[in-house]
C-alpha cells in the first residue's frame, strides 16, 4: 500500500468520525515498535478497564494493525472501531467501548 507522503492524512476508515472528547473519555495508547498481535492484546485489555463510552486512540506502526483492528471490533462484542488513520510510518486506530 503506498502511503501519503509526509505529513498528509489519508483517511482509511471513518465509521462514524471522532467527536469531541471531554476530559477522561478519551485514553491513549502508544503501541509503535511492538510485534503483532500484542499491539491488539494490549488495546483489548486496555478496553476491558474502561467504562463505556470511553474512547481509546491507539498508535501503532504496523500495516498489517489495521486489519487486526478491525477484526477486534467484529468478533469482540463491546468494542467500536470509530475511525483508522495513516501519518506516515504511524497508524492511528481509534476505538469505543459500547458497554
Amino acid at each position: 500500500m503506498a502511503g501519503p507522503s509526509s505529513g498528509e492524512k489519508d483517511v482509511l476508515t471513518d465509521a462514524s468520525g471522532p467527536a469531541a472528547f471531554t476530559d477522561g473519555e478519551l485514553q491513549e495508547l502508544d503501541a509503535r515498535g511492538i510485534s503483532s498481535p500484542l499491539q491488539v492484546l494490549r488495546a483489548h485489555r486496555a478496553l476491558r478497564g474502561m467504562r463505556a463510552g470511553q474512547v481509546l486512540r491507539v498508535v501503532t506502526s504496523s500495516e498489517q494493525t489495521l486489519a487486526e483492528f478491525q477484526a477486534l471490533s467484529k468478533y469482540v462484542v463491546g468494542y467500536e472501531l470509530v475511525s483508522q488513520e495513516q501519518f506516515g510510518d504511524e497508524f492511528i486506530h481509534v476505538l469505543r467501548k459500547k458497554r
